[in-house]
């Protein structure tokens, strides 16, 4: 292929890709600290004013979020997640591409859709630290809400490849509505989806706590998506090899989370798709 072909070519899937992934590894540094830096530059340069929420905790370290602010309204949606990546067993910090440099940077392309929507509720997108030290950052997030004010929250965390949207978990109470907004939300637009009885634990676990509405949301391929169904959903009936673990959880919180695993139709799939749902969200709580 000559240089110019080439060139055009590059150039073209860039634009397909909205620079999704390349902003994903803006993200790969070798601490948290860094790795904020490199959001907060990200979301000024995308135009983003944000405001930095500081909380302390029992840790005795020092934790911030960053909250996005669109439209007005009397009640809140709120959109979150994490941006922090897990510490390995050498000492060293994951990449934390998948999980979650992906999930931060879905929200500040939903956080540009939304800006040029009529919305009746004001929304909120949430950055949040710490969530690998124990949901840290979230829960002091939903401890400085009025939760009569909140009407639903929406978690996104391993949102980096595949395409079949997975959420949950459906076991908990109080979330009929969110979950009616996101099956709507899945017909409308045609998205392959899966409801989780069971669901990895995630930032929506401080929204429960909270008895906020809430659901996770996550993307994976429809075979890896399934396997994961069957593993904490199946039993001793689930059908998978004993001992069988699916390579999504071989993959975080491990050395091999990195840029290669990320897609670009991907992530723009469950941008798409948590932009549709805060539309059925905005009309229906």
């Amino acid at each position: 292929m000559s240089q110019p072909i080439l060139l055009v070519a590059l150039l073209s899937l860039f634009a397909a890709d909205g620079g999704m992934t390349v902003d994903a590894t803006r993200l790969d540094r070798p601490s948290n600290a860094e790795r904020l830096e490199a959001l907060t530059a990200l979301l000024r340069e995308r135009g983003l004013d944000f405001e930095v929420q500081p909380f302390e905790n029992e840790r005795k370290e020092k934790g911030q979020n960053l909250i996005v602010t669109i439209g007005s309204g009397d009640r809140d949606i709120v959109i979150g997640a994490h941006f922090d990546a897990v510490r390995l067993k050498d000492g060293s910090l994951s990449h934390g591409m998948v999980d979650n440099a992906a999930g931060a940077v879905v929200l500040t392309r939903v956080a540009e859709a939304l800006r040029a929507r009529r919305l009746k509720h004001r929304i909120r997108l949430v950055f949040f630290d710490m969530e690998e030290l124990g949901l840290l950052g979230s829960a002091h997030y939903v401890k400085s809400l009025e939760n009569s004010k909140v009407a639903a929250a929406v978690n996104v965390d391993i949102a980096g490849y595949g395409d079949t949207l997975m959420f949950g978990p459906g076991k908990n109470e109080g979330n009929a509505e969110v979950y009616g907004a996101m099956w709507r939300t899945c017909a409308a637009q045609r998205f392959a989806c899966m409801e989780f009885p069971n669901f990895p634990p995630g930032d929506d676990r401080s929204f429960q706590a909270g008895k906020i509405p809430n659901l996770s949301l996550a993307i994976l391929p429809a075979v890896e998506a399934h396997q994961l169904w069957l593993m904490l959903n199946g039993g001793k009936e689930s059908g998978l090899a004993e001992g069988f673990v699916p390579p999504i959880l071989k993959s975080i919180h491990a050395p091999g989370d990195t840029a290669e695993k990320l897609d670009a139709a991907a992530m723009a799939r469950i941008t798409d798709a948590v932009v549709n749902l805060v539309m059925e969200l905005d009309e229906g709580v």
